[in-house]
């Protein structure tokens, strides 16, 4: 299947099934099984940090919506190196340690990491069209699910952190909510221990907006 005919599989799979779902924890569990779709891909790649056109569908069919990933692919690989670069930084640092455990000093060092990772999706040498801020958090929380939570207006609201939003209800300047995002969700986990981020995530997802 050619990369077009796959992207153009996966985002009409999401926009059926998302609006098929009339209740959000509906809605949520059939995006999970997207993610767990990505998931399975990052686990058969010999080094998961490293991306591809792949990834970027993977994120579109999680995230859905009417952007497309749209980057030429005579400049995407160049473009994908400062993605790789900060995804193996965080490997590195925080291995497999979930949200909960870390310390304040590492809570302070990955919001940093995300933040400046989100930002990427703004720079012109690794800004890539159709790759927006909410897609990069996808991106991020697929690779660290214990670790790093999606970010999106659901999110947002269910941890009950304030936004502006625009006419179609879209979150201005979602990225500057993502530090706020991550140390919501820790918070919550460390007085819920038995709970999963994604448990959160879906409990949080599920909140009337």
């Amino acid at each position: 299947m050619s990369a077009v005919i796959y992207s153009v599989t996966v985002v009409h799979w999401r926009w059926k099934y998302t609006n098929m779902a009339r209740k959000p924890e509906t809605t949520w569990e059939m995006l999970n099984e997207a993610m767990s779709h990505f998931q399975e891909h990052i686990r058969n790649k010999k080094l998961t940090w490293e991306l591809s056109l792949v990834d970027l569908l993977h994120v579109s069919n999680f995230k859905g919506g009417n952007a497309s990933i749209t980057e030429p692919m005579a400049t995407l690989s160049a473009k994908l190196k400062y993605y790789e670069i900060a995804l193996k930084e965080i490997e590195t640092t925080f291995k497999k340690k979930p949200l909960n455990n870390l310390t304040e000093e590492e809570l302070t060092q990955l919001t940093g990491r995300c933040t400046d990772f989100l930002a990427l999706t703004t720079k012109p040498k690794s800004k890539i069209r159709g790759l927006g801020p909410s897609y990069a958090s996808a991106l991020l929380a697929a690779h660290f699910i214990d670790l790093i939570p999606v970010l999106d207006r659901r999110a947002l609201n269910g941890a009950g952190i304030s936004v502006k939003t625009y006419s179609n209800r879209q979150v201005k300047d979602i990225a500057n909510h993502y530090a706020e995002l991550i140390k919501a969700f820790r918070a919550a986990l460390r007085l819920t221990p038995e709970m999963t981020l994604r448990e959160l995530d879906k409990q949080w997802f599920s909140k009337s907006l």
